[in-house]
């Protein structure tokens, strides 16, 4: 357990959840003094998921946090809940479904840089999110492999949302803008080949490396609880929906999205 004393409001007490991403945050969100909002900034550079638990934000509450990440990501062809078009309900259907592994939005030119998801309505059982440390995925590869993968690019497209047209090309290993690490970014969502490649020329590696990027031994999966407010970063990090509820049973989710920059890949 790692302690991070603040000066205003006591102490952010910061819980690793798993080997090589995610942590667990006591703090009051709604109150975040701006000492605890540094310890909360430096833990997310860290461990690329933070959980909250505990929290009762109402939807300005959520908003205000995200905003001191930065400026709002806003989705244009999903409507945000009725008192706020910054939050977008998020809610998944029941049943036994398979979901993909994905960063969110990668197909926008500039996508989005933190996911913030509040808890609102939970099933008795399942409706998990599993998160993958893309950092790892990349440190693991063998040399040979990042010597060839350096330099390349992918294009992503909003196909599996109907809008095959709206898409972005980005390098396959991203430069975090904020810590400077190198990052794998291609997922099985929205990444359809390589740059100046055919689908069917970018198959075998790109395949390869969708599949490279969530070994278990780089994930967490979070079990949801009642007050749980979950942030993580998608310059790093991949995200699955486990969609494994009981017939009937609801999962509602607030999100709120703070916009990012371009990827870059910068060189060692």
């Amino acid at each position: 357990m790692v302690s991070i004393n603040a000066q205003q409001s006591g102490s952010v007490r910061v819980t690793p959840l798993a080997g090589v991403i995610g942590a667990e945050v006591e703090v009051d969100l709604a109150n975040l003094s701006d000492a605890d909002f540094e310890a909360v900034r430096v833990a997310f550079l860290e461990y690329l998921v933070l959980v909250f638990p505990g929290q009762s934000l109402s939807s300005d509450e959520q908003i205000a946090f995200a905003r001191r990440f930065g400026d709002l990501y806003l989705y244009p062809h999903a409507p945000g809940i009725e008192e706020n078009e910054q939050v977008l309900p998020i809610n998944l259907p029941d049943g036994i479904r398979k979901g993909r592994w994905h960063s969110d939005a990668t197909f926008d030119e500039a996508p989005p840089a933190i996911s913030i998801l509040a808890a609102q309505q939970l099933p008795s059982r399942g409706g998990e999110t599993a998160f993958a440390n893309q950092y790892v995925a990349f440190d693991t590869l063998s040399d040979g492999m990042k010597a060839m993968i350096r330099g390349l690019e992918a294009v992503h497209d909003a196909s599996s949302h109907g809008r095959p047209k709206e898409d972005a090309v980005h390098p396959v290993v991203r430069t975090h803008p904020e810590t400077g690490r190198q990052a794998l970014f291609v997922n099985h969502e929205f990444t359809r080949r390589f740059a100046h490649m055919t689908r069917l020329e970018s198959a075998g590696l790109l395949d390869y490396l969708t599949t490279h990027a969530h070994q278990p031994e780089f994930c967490y999966v979070h079990r949801w609880r009642e007050g749980d407010v979950v942030m993580w970063d998608n310059r790093a990090a991949q995200h699955y929906p486990v969609m494994n509820r009981p017939e009937g049973e609801v999962r509602r989710m607030w999100r709120v999205t703070v916009a990012g920059t371009r990827p870059r890949y910068v060189p060692d």
